[in-house]
């Protein structure tokens, strides 16, 4: 029944996330054993619509030390070319004192997409998403 519901995901060559449950295994009345661990599907979605419906913020990671005006022009520009709805906030940071400041964003909002990764990719800035 779960594979006649979900078979048109399970395709050859494409990714799938899949939320599920282990359940306990069913008991035999007769000898009161426990069997096997059942697997029980909760959803199948495929992996590229995953980001835009899991994603909630991207946390922008910066090095002071490398930080140039050029830098921060260009990543305020591929932030203004990907607004949205999802949280944006930054961590500057200086490796010598152990100094970290984390901030914010109360004005920006950014749409998270491949596209926007590979920006930040190339342009070597450091992110986390959550």
């Amino acid at each position: 029944e779960e594979y006649l519901k979900q078979r048109h995901f399970l395709i050859i060559n494409s990714f799938v996330y899949v939320k599920l449950f282990v359940k306990p295994g069913w008991v035999n009345k007769e000898t009161g054993k426990r069997s096997d661990p059942r697997i029980q599907f909760n959803s199948f979605e495929q992996l590229q619509d995953v980001m835009d419906k899991q994603s909630r913020k991207l946390t922008i990671q910066l090095d002071i030390s490398t930080l140039t005006n050029e830098k921060v022009l260009d990543l305020k520009d591929t932030i203004r070319n990907h607004k949205g709805e999802k949280q944006l906030s930054f961590i500057v940071y200086e490796m010598q004192e152990k100094l970290k400041v984390t901030m914010i964003s109360r004005t920006e909002k950014i749409n998270i997409t491949n596209e926007f990764l590979d920006l930040l990719k190339e342009q070597g800035v450091k992110y986390k998403m959550n």
